[in-house]
Formats: C-alpha cells, structure tokens, sequence
C-alpha cells in the first residue's frame, strides 16, 4: 500500500468484527509506533511505552471508564508516557509536553500500520486516566495519554469532509497565504 493511499483512505473505525487480532499484527502495530519519530529523540530513554490489552474482561472494563471506547473493539493499545523519564533525560518541557507529542506520532504510525494491514482502528482519548493506570496497574510516573483500539472493521464510513488547503496555510506570515487563487 501506497503511504498517500494509506494517509487518503485510513478511516476512524468504530464497529468492529468479533474475530481476535493476531499476535503478528499487533507486534507490527507496536513497531511502527516505535518507529516513529520522537521530539530530542527521547525514544532512546524510554519514554514512549506501550500496554497492550486483549483480555475480554479487562476491555469490559475499559469500556466503563471510557466513553469513546468503541463497544466492539477486541483489542486496545495504550499509548504512554514515562514522564519521569522524561523529566530525568530533558527536562520540565519534555515532561510535560514532548512525551505527550511522541505518543501522538506513534499513535499516527501505528493507525496507518493497522490500516496496512488490513485492519481498523480507532484514537480515543476519552477515558479515566485515574481509573485506566489503576485498571491496568499503571505506574504514577507513566500516563496514559491515548489508546488505540484495534480489530477487524464491521463498517466502512465514508471519507469526512475536509477544509481546503488554501484556507489553513499560509506563507512567512500568519495570514499570508500561500496559495493565491486568480
């Protein structure tokens, strides 16, 4: 598959099938999350960690403290920072803001991964921080910053509308734009 295929036909799914997530999926799954690119590469320090939940029961749960969590989904990644880490390696701002984009990149990598790979996928951000680092025994140096779920689509949504290019970017200056019509 074509990259600007992958980015141009990547859909939110959030109805899934029943049938499990091979293991060799999602470990292709979590390697493009850890290929992703990180802010001071902070990747080197571990500041980037994955959960991995497939257990029925434990996404039951999830389910509970998460309202965007898509009730069919049989699996889901957690993306996470290790903010201690992070603090220890490059400071306050890699704290508190870099680890929260690195997971965004991974996160990005690895829905266009499962897409690849012929699966659906979801970014949900909509949950309990306090119930899911408890649920899943989450260390307090370590937040979970979105979760992914993952499985087979029971949907194929159409493509969203999207703002035009010429209105959201612009030339050397806010305001300037780039693309001049006439």
């Amino acid at each position: 598959m074509e990259v600007w295929d992958a980015i141009r036909r990547r859909r939110s799914i959030r109805k899934y099938k029943s049938q499990p997530v091979g293991e060799e999926l999602v470990q292709k799954i979590l390697e493009a999350g850890r290929w992703a690119p990180s802010a001071s590469n902070m990747q080197m320090w571990g500041t980037r960690e994955f959960v991995v939940v497939k257990d029925a029961k434990i996404m039951e749960i999830i389910r509970k403290v998460s309202p965007g969590c898509p009730k069919t989904a049989p699996l889901a990644i957690f993306a996470c920072s290790n903010r201690k880490r992070a603090y220890e390696k490059c400071g306050k701002f890699a704290r508190d803001y870099l680890t929260t984009v690195d997971c965004a990149m991974a996160v990005e990598n690895m829905l266009l991964m499962a897409h690849s790979l012929g699966l659906g996928a979801c970014t949900v951000k909509s949950f309990s921080s306090v119930a899911v680092k408890q649920i899943l025994e989450i260390p307090e140096n370590v937040e979970p910053e979105l979760m992914v779920t993952i499985g087979y689509p029971d949907e194929k949504p159409a493509p969203p509308p999207k703002i035009a290019l010429e209105k959201i970017t612009y030339l050397d200056r806010y305001g300037d734009k780039l693309f001049k019509k006439g």
